[in-house]
Order: structure tokens, then sequence, then C-alpha cells
């Protein structure tokens, strides 16, 4: 094999991996429909209490105090189900498997980070008397480590998820130092508007890869 076949198949050999990870564990477009799920929970919240400041809940009934957390609750499950339906779907159309190492590694990397964010929201959100500066951590908390977790996944695979977690942790960190009280922002600038622009770059990279 001379050195010009070897660099071939490499590049070769590249490209299947490349395309493998953007379909197992960049899905485009359940980043761009989940982004619009945000952005739509982000729109109800703010119709809920007329504010940008998540701790204002506290001003509802018990009841929409209820209907705001199952709203959102049923925001994250539909955009997980989303993600996984499309990308079976995705990977199947392109004679990949889902459960490939990209996917696994996506899921370790993720699963402490939504882990221990899930622990941190019910212990502001659970106590008797929940303190509004303390609701407002929930959305920076989220973004940090949401970051850190795709941040970690990306040390495996293509350069994007790695930009996308230290993009996600740096917001975080000023929303939380700086802008705490607009968390319907933060969240609809984060998971909304960024995740809606990651997928379309997201799908874009996968046809010009596919096409090549």
């Amino acid at each position: 094999m001379d050195v010009d076949e070897a660099q071939a198949r490499m590049q070769e050999i590249q490209r299947i991996m490349e395309r493998a990870t953007l379909f197992t564990l960049l899905p485009g477009m359940s980043a761009i429909l989940g982004g619009i799920l945000v952005l739509a929970g982000c729109a109800a919240s703010y119709a809920m209490f007329r504010s940008l400041d998540f701790a204002d809940i506290l001003r509802l009934s018990l009841s929409s105090q209820a209907a705001f957390c199952v709203m959102w609750f049923l925001i994250g499950v539909v955009a997980l189900l989303l993600e996984v339906v499309l990308t079976a779907r995705a990977a199947r159309k392109e004679q990949l498997v889902p459960a490939h190492r990209p996917m696994r590694v996506a899921a370790f990397s993720l699963t402490p980070s939504v882990l221990v964010a899930v622990v941190l929201t019910f212990k502001f959100l659970i106590p008797l008397e929940p303190r509004a500066e303390e609701i407002q951590y929930i959305v920076p908390v989220w973004m940090m480590l949401y970051g850190t977790g795709v941040y970690t996944a990306g040390l495996f695979s293509i350069r994007p998820p790695r930009v996308l977690g230290l993009v996600f942790l740096a917001t975080g960190v000023v929303a939380l130092l700086g802008f705490p009280e607009y968390g319907v922002v933060s969240a609809a600038l984060s998971f909304g508007l960024l995740h809606v622009i990651f997928g379309v770059y997201v799908v874009r990279k996968q046809r010009q890869t596919v096409v090549a």
C-alpha cells in the first residue's frame, strides 16, 4: 500500500466516523425542535407570571405552580423522545447503528451532569418555603452542567460539541453571576435559540458529509 492509498483510506475512515458521530451524538433536527419547544415554554412562562424571572413563580397559586412544573417536565420528555426517535430514524436511513460508541459516550457523559441538575432543581423547589434567590440559580446551573456534559462528550468525538459545551458553560457563568433574575431570557437564548442555531449547523454539516 503506497502513501497516497493509505492517506485516502484514512480520509475515508475519518469521513465515516464523522458521519456516524453526527447522526448519533449530534441529532440536528431534534436540537432544532427541542430548541423551539424551549422557546415556546419560555413564552408560556412569561405569559403565566408576566416576568422574566422564574422566581416569580412563587407569586402564582399552587395549581398554577403545578401546571408550570408539569409543562416544563413535558417539554423535557418530548425533547428527549424526539432525540431518540429522530436519531434512530436518521441512523437507519444511513445504515448506522444508534448504539455505536458515540451514543454511549454521549449518554455516559451527560447522565451525571443531568442527575446533579435534577437533584439541585428539587432542592431549590421542594422546600416548604422556597427562596427566590435559589430558584434563580436553576437555569444557570442547568446551563453550566449541561455544558460540562456536552463538552465531555465532545472530547471523544468531533469539535462542534466541545464548542457548544463551552458556550453553555460560559453563558451559564455569566447568567449566574450577572443576570440570575433573567432566567427566562437565559433559558430562551441558551436551551432555545442556541440549540436551534446549532441544530441548523449540524443538519447542514450532515448533508455536506453525506454528499462528500
